[in-house]
């Protein structure tokens, strides 16, 4: 039987035991009988086209592309706070490291086309969603599954080495799991995996988790300005590791693309997805 575009948005939920949709993910044009999909990392207007040429029942993207998921994506970043206290970061501190990553969110998606690509699929009919934060938290229960395994010994560097035998996105990408700041022969101590949250947390969510304890910290991405910060502040004293972006991006991803197919959609994966 082939899903509509609301079961998938439905089976994206139930892969995570959510049950309401988040602000970062939107069906953009309904569609029924989905039975062969087009899925990207960044799948927009050339890709819409693309998909409606050649057939395609839908366009899953997992990047917000516009409409409500664009406007309501500073929602999400609540995660963040979550995160932090999690690991003993107070709650009032933990705000404050994220109250700038909010204010430059909500800038952000109020200048943003969020029109554009929706508007792209309307015209072409060509059903069009994305699924961002429970495709990330696919991935980030995955991350702490591997951390938890880890021995109390163990170095960034194993760590590193750890991340890359459990992921095969990993250890086929192009870019290779970095130490941005610390060393690969520190001990990995506490580590917290802050993914899942709509995006990384910066300099400043880092070094909330760093004076609360925490010896290393795990983004999929950061900035070099932020990195560099960290490396002012802490020298090789703490850790912070990156995955990188479009490997990490895919683990929860292919997740879904595996329950999708399982379903009987037939999934043509680009955009930072292999086949």
């Amino acid at each position: 039987m082939s899903l509509s575009t609301a079961d998938v948005e439905a089976l994206s939920l139930e892969l995570v035991g959510w049950e309401s949709v988040p602000g970062d993910s939107a069906v953009y044009v309904d569609g029924e009988a989905v039975e062969r999909a087009l899925v990207g990392i960044d799948l927009e207007s050339a890709e819409i086209q693309l998909a409606h040429r050649e057939g395609y029942d839908l366009v899953l993207t997992h990047h917000p592309a516009g409409g409500r998921a664009r406007l309501d994506f500073p929602d999400v970043l609540d995660r963040q706070v979550e995160f932090m206290v999690a690991h003993g970061v107070p709650a009032e501190q933990a705000e404050d490291a994220v109250a700038d990553l909010r204010r430059r969110a909500s800038y952000g998606a109020h200048s943003a086309n969020y029109r554009h690509n929706p508007s792209v699929a309307e015209l072409l009919d060509q059903p069009y969603m994305n699924v961002h934060l429970a495709a990330d938290e696919l991935g980030r229960r995955r991350f702490v599954e591997v951390v938890e395994d880890l021995l109390a010994e163990a170095t960034v560097a194993d760590l590193k080495a750890a991340f890359e035998r459990a992921f095969p996105e990993f250890r086929t990408a192009a870019t290779d799991v970095e130490t941005r700041v610390g060393r690969d022969d520190n001990p990995a101590g506490e580590v917290a995996v802050h993914h899942a949250a709509g995006t990384n947390g910066g300099a400043s969510v880092a070094r909330a988790y760093f004076e609360a304890g925490v010896d290393t910290v795990v983004y999929i991405h950061v900035g070099a300005d932020d990195a560099a910060e960290l490396r002012e502040a802490y020298g090789d004293e703490k850790n912070l590791v990156i995955t990188g972006h479009i490997a990490s991006d895919a683990v929860g991803m292919n997740a879904l693309v595996e329950a999708l197919e399982a379903r009987g959609v037939d999934c043509t994966c680009i955009s930072g997805l292999s086949p």
